[in-house]
């Protein structure tokens, strides 16, 4: 019995060498990494707070407002609210990453540099798309939405999280992980990815010469933010550049057109909770209608601004609309 169990043993070591070591650190790894994005973010919140007074400062000695009151508060509770949801489910999503590794393909590049430069450039990538399809599932652009329904452009608008993204991208990050990427590896990355979207968040800094070219800068991030109809659904890109130019969804800010943030939403929120949940009503609101099944459907899965009687309008319609000269409500 103890041989058959000792050449089971060493034949899972041969043919996988980091299944034993796997199953030993299992609830380790997860543990470590869980405990290692809190750390990230609790380090985090005293350096946001510092560049949201310097923020403050320059503003004030421009004599320009980049903040107000009650925008700012709710910026400060979306931030708990995803720290919170990151909290009670992060743990068991990191789990779930670390089953299907266990359980992959174990296919991911063997040299350490290949290793993290394809992983920096996959995770990228698969923000990019989780982004893309957040602006474009109104279903996804319900939890989304929070993060721009901000008239404000500014870093405390870099913590205004979409509440449900800590458990999205977990979805999203399965494939790295069956190809065999380390899921502790993947959490550095888009905790690192993260940090920096956070600095992209600021009126402060114009351009950044050559960088423009190669990263997400503030300057595209405002882009990506604006109710102007030229800027809508652009620039989804969380570090870099290459995605948005490569799939044709970049836009350079420009200076005839001022950008204005916000949603194109005509009726402003009423409190915090509207803030939230206004386009979950909305959506439970429209598949009420006696509509067809298809219509109701795309009330859900359509573009966000469908409607089966042109009430709204989506972002193509709305370019449409304007590029024939037609009168359009912001």
């Amino acid at each position: 019995m103890t041989k058959k169990l000792v050449t089971k043993y060493t034949f899972e070591q041969h043919c996988h060498p980091q299944a034993a070591h796997f199953h030993l650190n299992c609830c380790s790894n997860c543990m470590m990494g869980f405990i290692n994005s809190k750390m990230v973010v609790i380090f985090s919140i005293p350096f946001t707070f510092l560049l949201v007074c310097i923020e403050l400062y320059i503003g004030h000695r421009q004599q320009k407002k980049y903040y107000s009151v009650t925008d700012t508060k709710h910026n400060v509770l979306l931030g708990v609210l995803f720290a919170g949801v990151e909290a009670l489910l992060g743990g068991a999503c990191l789990l779930m990453l670390i089953t299907i590794y266990d359980h992959g393909f174990r296919r991911a590049p063997a040299n350490i540099y290949v290793y993290w430069i394809s992983l920096y450039l996959l995770e990228d990538l698969i923000y990019y798309t989780m982004h893309y399809l957040d602006h474009h599932i109104r279903i996804l652009w319900a939890g989304h939405i929070t993060h721009h329904n901000s008239d404000e452009f500014n870093f405390s608008v870099g913590v205004r999280a979409a509440i449900f993204e800590p458990v999205e991208k977990f979805f999203f990050f399965i494939p790295l992980a069956l190809v065999g990427f380390r899921p502790v590896d993947i959490l550095l990355i888009y905790i690192i990815s993260q940090t920096y979207g956070t600095l992209a968040h600021t009126r402060l800094i114009n351009r950044m010469g050559f960088l423009e070219y190669v990263l997400i800068t503030p300057s595209h991030h405002r882009v990506h933010h604006a109710k102007n109809i030229v800027y809508l659904d652009k620039n989804f890109g969380m570090t870099i550049v290459l995605w948005d130019k490569l799939f044709g969804t970049f836009q350079k800010e420009m200076e005839a057109t001022p950008v204005e943030f916000g949603v194109r939403k005509a009726a402003p929120y009423k409190n915090f909770a509207d803030v939230v949940t206004n386009e979950i009503k909305s959506i439970i609101n429209d598949t009420r209608k006696p509509v067809t099944m298809k219509q109701k459907l795309r009330y859900l899965f359509g573009p966000p601004g469908y409607s089966h009687d042109g009430s709204r309008l989506t972002t193509k319609e709305l370019r449409k609309k304007e590029q024939s000269g037609q009168e359009l409500q912001r």
